[in-house]
């Protein structure tokens, strides 16, 4: 970033973008509140250049900037934010469905760089890559150390072109090297989809990408072929991503001509209804699973089908992120960078405003509020009832009259909250992988190259493979050795969650997301106990 040589020059220049830009904007606006923004301008202007002609080091023009940016948008709300050119470009790669490079979900563990999956059908499939392998040069330079960002910036790349990779992997004499070829690399939204018995789908979507609508039609299509008659949709932990996407997904669910969503703003073109596209998928009886973590699409998704009586909602309370965001980039921004600003607000079908209040409340504790009644507060156990405090929430009726809550987020018909473990790293609050995680994926990559004959046949590893007392008693001391603390009667009370996801994990190794969700599945409690909806909950049953 350049420093500021010439303050006064710099003044003036912003002072003449901001005059053409309230110039342009006369036509829409009283000419006293452009000038009242010109006024507010000279004086940010001249703050600037008292700054850099006083201040008692030398400043970075883009620093001060940007940090005025920054703080502008912040006074306005929680998800207004201005993108770097390299935030932006990674923004659309996480959610166009696609990027060029290896093929491998990664991640950095005390310094070294591990792939966690091999993506299927990716150019590191091809070379042999496998889930454990520890990356430990690329190109030749050391990867010892290295943060996420510079692992996709050395990664990633122009289709055709390659890239070396030294792997260390566990069971080699020593590293070897790979020389892998980039290519375009899909980015799933739906992670996995199975079968839980003879006739319930379940169906675990992560994101709303470009190709997530496709990629849900492929998913049912595969679930009715193997008898599917009714779906458990997973959106826990699914953060949103594209209105479109959002309006597509419902649009399979709800009805030709029904409302998904609305849309209020300032601006005439910031309110609108989007309605159903018309529905493939409308007549099976339907559970969609929210957490604290469901946010916007996923919300949008949830509060369609809960108005319109589709189907029920189960788990926990939704995060409440019901702010319209639209993105402003070229021509309007010139540096590659761009703007997420705040134009609308999302209600659902019955009326009801998605957003929680965040006034008069920092970041922290906008996110840390959506937490408040979170499973993961130890000693709460799980329960089969209606929200907590929900008396004093705006209420509404769906299109068959039941009731349903304002207030922000998206209220479950039936809440089932996770039991509590008290092991102290089984459950990490908001995201990212815990030392649990990363005890259990170590574990299985060494257990996986100790016994591949378990590859065969994943059936018979799904439904006779149990986790052996050696095998804890090796994970103990295993987590004992890397430091983490804990208490024998810790370890027993959540004996169950360390076998599930010790064979979680060696599932994971050997086969992947899909076969890893299904051994899963099986201790998922809330999972669980949402199957147990369909054969007691009144709209259901009357679905069958």
């Amino acid at each position: 970033m350049s420093t500021i040589r010439k303050p006064k020059y710099i003044a003036l220049l912003i002072c003449v973008a901001i005059f053409f830009f309230v110039l342009g904007s006369t036509t829409t606006r009283s000419t006293y509140a452009a000038d009242n923004l010109f006024t507010n301008i000279r004086l940010l202007s001249g703050v600037l250049s008292l700054v850099n002609d006083n201040y008692v080091e030398k400043v970075d023009a883009s620093k001060l900037i940007y940090s005025a940016i920054d703080g502008m948008l912040q006074a306005l709300d929680p998800h207004s934010n201005f993108l770097s050119k390299e935030s932006f470009t990674d923004m659309g790669e996480r959610f166009s469905g696609k990027f060029y490079g290896i093929g491998i979900e990664f991640d950095v563990l005390d310094g070294y760089l591990y792939v966690i999956s091999v993506i299927d059908g990716s150019p590191s499939e091809a070379v042999g890559l496998q889930s454990g392998d520890r990356l430990v040069k690329i190109n030749g330079e050391s990867a010892i150390g290295i943060k996420h960002d510079e692992v996709r910036k050395k990664l990633r790349g122009e289709k055709g072109t390659t890239v070396e990779v030294t792997v260390n992997r566990v069971g080699a004499e020593e590293p070897f090297n790979v020389t892998i070829t980039r290519d375009r690399i899909p980015i799933r939204s739906v992670l996995s989809s199975f079968m839980l018995d003879e006739q319930t789908g379940y169906l675990q979507m992560v994101r709303f990408a470009k190709t997530t609508s496709d990629e849900l039609e492929t998913a049912l299509n595969k679930l009715e072929n193997l008898g599917m008659k009714r779906l458990i949709f997973d959106l826990r932990g699914n953060s949103g991503g594209y209105l479109d996407q959002a309006v597509e997904v419902s649009s399979k669910f709800i009805e030709e001509g029904k409302m998904i969503v609305e849309t209020r703003g300032r601006t005439r073109s910031s309110n609108q209804e989007f309605r159903s596209r018309g529905s493939s998928h409308d007549q099976f009886p339907l559970i969609v699973l929210l957490d604290h973590r469901s946010a916007s699409a996923s919300e949008i998704v949830a509060g369609a089908v809960q108005d319109w009586d589709r189907g029920v909602i189960a788990g926990s309370r939704s995060f409440g992120k019901g702010l319209v965001q639209t993105l402003f980039a070229e021509p309007h921004l010139r540096d590659g960078s761009a703007l997420k600003l705040t134009t609308a607000k999302y209600y659902t079908p019955s009326g009801r405003l998605i957003q929680r209040d965040y006034k008069n409340k920092s970041y922290q504790e906008y996110v840390e509020e959506a937490f408040e009644d979170s499973d993961e507060v130890i000693g709460q156990e799980m329960v089969d009832e209606n929200e907590d405090g929900i008396d004093d929430r705006p209420v509404f009726n769906t299109a068959n009259g039941r009731t349903v809550y304002g207030g922000g987020g998206i209220t479950p018909d039936v809440s089932i909250k996770a039991p509590k473990r008290k092991y102290p790293f089984v459950i990490g609050k908001f995201h990212g992988w815990t030392p649990f995680d990363r005890a259990c994926f170590e574990f299985a990559t060494q257990y996986g190259v100790n016994h591949q004959n378990l590859k065969d046949d994943f059936e018979i590893f799904f439904s006779d493979f149990e986790v052996s007392d050696e095998m804890v008693e090796a994970f103990k001391e295993q987590v004992s050795d890397s430091g983490i603390s804990f208490t024998q009667e810790e370890f027993d009370t959540d004996l169950d969650v360390v076998k599930l996801q010790l064979k979680r994990s060696v599932a994971r190794n050997m086969w992947g997301d899909e076969e890893a969700g299904k051994v899963g599945s099986s201790g998922d409690v809330q999972l669980q106990k949402a199957l147990l909806l369909f054969n007691t909950h009144e709209m259901l049953v009357e679905n069958k």
